[in-house]
């Protein structure tokens, strides 16, 4: 089991467009990706219940993603995770360290309500956010914890359901039909809706003070990585 989640932690490679981001101690790992699918190496040891629930998907999905009728896989088959597109399972962003081997990532914590952005080995941008705070009336406002991309960018996004103008717009995940990003500190009807950074009070987003933001949305391309740990 400890070897397994020694690869399990190396999985971030897969998620990378021509590099690869892993502590320079780990081994190459057994997984990739082809195109926007995850993929594992199921190896002798290993257990098709044991690598779903590591996942964190179900074993009836991974079963139907790789067209098992049963738990029996032969070494070195190369299994299909059936993550959704660019995401990956919490538990292993939870286990991910801020010192990226290369590449643009940005790590997000939310229990520390911080951000940092590294440009390969170099700390480029640390600053303080505000996430998601759910509510006895919207529980489900918590900003969600995995490994995502950044899909969209705008200077100015409108989010018609909280009636919010959020200046230097990432977006990154959807959250049913609406979509949760990295923004500046929104503003309702031209007044500052002022989120104290360092504590939570988003509706889901990842909200910097305006100035980060401006810097942020700059350095950071579309197709970013973006971190977001418990």
């Amino acid at each position: 089991m400890a070897t397994f989640i020694r690869r399990m932690l190396s999985i971030l490679v897969a998620l990378l467009i021509g590099g690869s981001v892993y502590p320079a101690a780990l081994a190459a790992p057994p997984a990739g990706s082809i195109g926007d699918q995850l993929t594992y190496t199921f190896e002798k040891g290993d257990s098709l219940p044991a690598i779903a629930e590591q996942f964190g998907v179900s074993l009836k999905a991974l079963r139907r993603a790789n067209g098992l009728a049963n738990n029996r896989v032969i070494p070195g088959t190369v299994l299909t995770i059936p993550t959704a597109s660019g995401v990956v399972s919490p538990w292993i962003a939870s286990k991910i360290d801020p010192q990226p081997g290369d590449g643009k990532v940005i790590y997000v914590s939310l229990s520390q309500q911080r951000m940092w952005a590294y440009d390969g080995d170099q700390l480029a941008f640390e600053f303080l956010v505000s996430t998601g705070l759910p509510t006895e009336e919207h529980p489900n406002r918590d900003t969600k914890p995995g490994v995502f991309r950044i899909k969209t960018k705008m200077p100015m996004a409108r989010a018609n359901l909280w009636n919010l103008d959020m200046p230097y717009w990432m977006g990154i995940y959807d959250a049913g039909s609406i979509e949760n990003g990295i923004h500046a500190m929104p503003s309702r009807n031209g007044r500052l809706v002022n989120w104290r950074v360092g504590a939570r009070g988003s509706f889901g987003c990842v909200v910097l003070n305006i100035p980060d933001a401006a810097r942020l949305y700059r350095w950071a391309p579309l197709g970013t990585l973006v971190v977001i740990r418990p």
